[in-house]
């Protein structure tokens, strides 16, 4: 058996196509032309300000909760989101880099204040009730747009 392996490997038409099959295998560089790189997509900048409203409740009572976009409304109300920020309470802007078009975006705050305060302050449902500001943005390829939820007093 060592024989045979011997005798198929030592001819010279075996030898030159496994040489020809692994130059096959060689990556063809497409030309100048053709870009197919993720990076060089044109994008542009969603800025978002995300403001806690100032009210009359103590502080570290009022926090970011929810910051989400959505590529239509139906996508939002859906909950299929494109981007779900991790909202912080020391984080004031969060920015996104998409392709041109238009988004949606929902942020949401949530009261923690005890007794009724978060009621009286107009969260819905008291303690632990949560507003949402809505809105759309049309991002235009290499600039920022910069836009700033407006919540519900």
């Amino acid at each position: 058996m060592k024989n045979t392996f011997s005798k198929l490997f030592n001819s010279v038409p075996v030898v030159a196509l496994i040489i020809f099959l692994i130059a096959a295998c060689e990556p063809i560089d497409p030309g100048p032309g053709i870009i197919d790189n993720p990076d060089t997509k044109i994008t542009g900048t969603l800025e978002i300000e995300f403001r806690v409203p100032g009210s009359f409740l103590p502080p570290n009572r009022v926090f970011r909760a929810d910051l989400s976009l959505a590529i239509d409304a139906e996508h939002l109300y859906q909950g299929n989101f494109l981007h779900v920020a991790n909202v912080y309470n020391n984080k004031l802007i969060y920015q996104f880099k998409l392709e041109p078009g238009n988004y949606y975006y929902k942020a949401g705050i949530i009261c923690v204040a005890g007794g009724d305060s978060c009621s009286a302050a107009g969260f819905p449902g008291g303690e632990n009730g949560m507003k949402w500001a809505v809105g759309a943005a049309n991002v235009s390829a290499n600039q920022t747009i910069h836009v700033v939820p407006q919540f519900t007093q």
